[in-house]
């Protein structure tokens, strides 16, 4: 919604004061019967206001007396309704979603059944999650099945192996205190602990001193945490990490040192092999300590892990003459063992995980491989954190923790826009796809992303004119795949739009949409619809000839047949068409020409509503705002075919009236804007 309903409900129940204001009385009453009635918010989200309703209709409030009769018999017909509401939605006609106002004239529309809509409840996990429920559990007991692994390789340890590897680690952090400028001495020591033991050659041993050494040292920092804390809460505890660094350091030399023989190229793939399998190790003992954990419902400390983990990107990613070779490797090493213990895998370790993947020493250098090659191990972990958020985000009422963690997810996003814009844009469809349609600002952050090198033009200084501007001629580089949610049906849709064949497939297009063996739109496949559609009209079409020929095009009957879906289906479409409302380029000019077409041509004027509420919704939160929004918001409301002001739902309440005012106010000049709220309409500008 605009503003959340449990904010409304509290502010409108206060100033209502029992019915002491009857100036709220009289619009509390007004407002809870427009939501319930034409299914903006059910009943059970607005206790508060309907607790007033109640004190006013049973004459139970402290100024009973003094209340107008006529509000009396108002709030008591109001409760009716609402009775009679609640038992129709239990036969079968519940509440529709994705509405801000009035509803659809009343004809029968293609889309979800009511009973199929179950907003009103909450949702598990997975039912809030857009990855299947088998996909879902295969990632919840990964770490089991890595766990049971280890164990399984565990067994197999002499008695007294791990002993053994204590005593090396000690001796490591004398020789490690005593020379630790002393290359030499360093190097005497790493040699015979390839000599004696095999670290390195032999893969049984180097998998078992790799996975003990772990231990060892977690369990020392876990052990002097307990002696010098013993009664502390666990999560305040400093932790003494001489063993974890000291750990890091011999496993970064062990790299670094690492020749078996060979050209300089097999070498520094010899020390890429001994990386990843210090990594796979490591990250292996991490899920089994987490799963060890969960088993005997005891606390686990991911601060441990954290710093092994930390000190070796940061120690691996130094310019080092034996490494520079292989830096982009390295990174995407690094890149593929967090994949692994993504918080889906390991949900106690999302923090740290989160931290990782930030960092400078990672996250930076993994961008700026040559010729791209980290931006796909970027991409899929930053769709691992999506995927892990979905669900939580979808809940109105968020934990503290996940609080705390969406406010670092922001900042980590902000760091992108301003850093890496030309990554964050190249996948903007595939995170699209995986953030909740009410994380309106984070998409919008994501949206705002301009590569480096294309101008911003203002869109509101009077000689703007989109058509004229030369970055519309260049299209935009996508990265995301495309196509491959549309697969099942890319062959009928592409003979639909090259000659209208199959003459069904508009007819068919609602269940090519739906996810498999459910009576629900996929957004995905939505997403992919909208972009491949525009992207083959584009194909087609000359920019200036595209506000001429958009209505007799194939593509424009796409896109009016997903303006027939209900009012929850149709949502999700118009969202699908805003979200390539982007920077200057040819799919921003195409996508605003189709918003500003569907609401110039449409008769329903819940379509004309809703057009109003996806593109409203997204200015009225903080900035960054993307460039296409506004330019396309600024039209509708400037340019008089669209006769903007002169629809009923944009002054159906004073408090949406000044809301568009505000947001028209902040995006046009101040005498244009005159003109406008004075006459309900303006000049075309374009």
């Amino acid at each position: 919604d605009l503003i959340q309903i449990n904010d409304l409900d509290g502010y409108l129940a206060k100033n209502a004061d029992e019915g002491r204001d009857q100036v709220w009385l009289e619009f509390l009453i007004l407002f809870v019967r427009t939501a319930v009635l034409e299914n903006i918010a059910p009943p059970a989200k607005m206790s508060k206001m309907i607790h007033v309703v109640q004190l006013i209709s049973e004459d139970r409030s402290p100024i009973s007396h003094e209340i107008n009769p006529a509000f009396k018999k108002a709030a008591a017909r109001l409760l009716e309704e609402i009775r009679s509401s609640l038992e129709s939605s239990a036969t079968g006609d519940s509440l529709h979603a994705g509405r801000i106002g009035a509803s659809d004239d009343g004809k029968q529309q293609q889309g979800p059944s009511a009973a199929g809509n179950n907003s009103s409840k909450q949702l598990t996990y997975e039912e809030s999650s857009s990855m299947s429920s088998a996909s879902l559990k295969h990632l919840a007991d990964a770490s089991l099945v890595i766990a049971k692994s280890s164990q399984s390789f565990a067994s197999s340890d002499p008695p007294n192996a791990k002993q053994l590897v204590t005593e090396i680690l000690v001796s490591w952090l004398r020789v490690q205190n005593d020379a630790a400028s002393n290359d030499k001495i360093m190097a005497q020591f790493l040699q015979r602990l390839q000599a004696q033991f095999g670290v390195g050659s032999n893969d049984d041993q180097t998998e078992r001193f790799l996975r003990l050494t772990a231990e060892v040292v977690v369990e020392s920092c876990s052990a002097n945490k307990q002696q010098q804390h013993p009664s502390e809460n666990a999560a305040k505890q400093g932790l003494n990490y001489q063993a974890i660094d000291g750990c890091a350091k011999l496993l970064t030399h062990l790299v670094r040192y690492m020749n078996a023989g060979g050209s300089p190229e097999q070498v520094s793939q010899q020390r890429l092999a001994l990386l990843n399998k210090v990594l796979g190790v490591i990250t292996r003992s991490l899920v089994t300590s987490y799963e060890k954990s969960q088993q005997q419902a005891s606390s686990w400390d991911q601060r441990p892990w954290f710093r092994l983990l930390l000190n070796l990107v940061c120690e691996l990613n130094l310019p080092n003459p034996a490494l520079d070779p292989i830096k982009g490797p390295i990174v995407g090493v690094f890149g593929s063992a967090f994949h692994v213990v993504q918080p889906l895998v390991v949900p106690g370790f999302s923090f740290a995980w989160l931290e990782l993947i930030s960092h400078r020493m990672f996250l930076s250098n993994l961008l700026l491989t040559k010729d791209q090659k980290g931006w796909g191990i970027m991409h899929q972990l930053l769709i691992d954190l999506f995927l892990f958020l979905e669900p939580h985000l979808r809940k109105v009422e968020l934990t503290d923790a996940i609080k705390k963690y969406y406010d670092g997810v922001l900042r980590v996003f902000l760091m992108l826009v301003h850093d890496f814009p030309t990554f964050l844009a190249a996948y903007h469809l595939s995170f699209c796809n995986v953030i909740p349609e009410n994380c309106v600002q984070l998409r919008n952050l994501i949206l705002s992303a301009i590569p480096k090198g294309i101008p911003l033009h203002d869109p509101i200084s009077r000689n703007f004119k989109i058509d004229q501007l030369p970055e519309i001629s260049q299209s935009p580089l996508i990265l995301s795949n495309v196509v491959g949610p549309l697969v099942s049906f890319k062959n009928e849709l592409d003979g639909y739009l090259r000659n209208q064949q199959p003459a069904e497939f508009l007819t068919n297009m609602v269940s090519h949409l739906q996810k498999d063996g459910k009576n629900e739109l996929d957004a995905p496949k939505v997403n992919s619809l909208v972009l491949y559609v525009g992207m083959q009209g584009l194909a087609r079409l000359q920019n200036d000839q595209i506000a001429s020929s958009l209505g007799r095009s194939s593509e424009m009957e796409v896109f009016q047949k997903l303006m027939e879906f209900d009012d929850h289906w149709r949502y999700i479409s118009l969202n699908a068409i805003a979200n390539q409302l982007r920077y200057p380029s040819s799919h921003t000019h195409y996508f605003s020409c189709v918003m500003l077409y569907l609401f110039n041509e449409t008769k329903n004027e819940g379509v004309k509503e809703q057009i109003t509420r996806v593109l409203l919704e997204r200015l009225i939160t903080q900035r960054p705002h993307p460039w296409g929004l506004l330019i396309t918001f600024i039209e509708l409301i400037k340019n008089a075919k669209y006769q903007f002001w002169s629809h009923p739902f944009t002054r159906c309440a004073t408090e949406i009236e000044k809301v568009f005012e505000n947001v028209a106010r902040s995006c046009m000049l101040p005498t244009a804007m005159r003109g406008v709220t004075a006459t309900g309409d303006g000049d075309a500008q374009q």
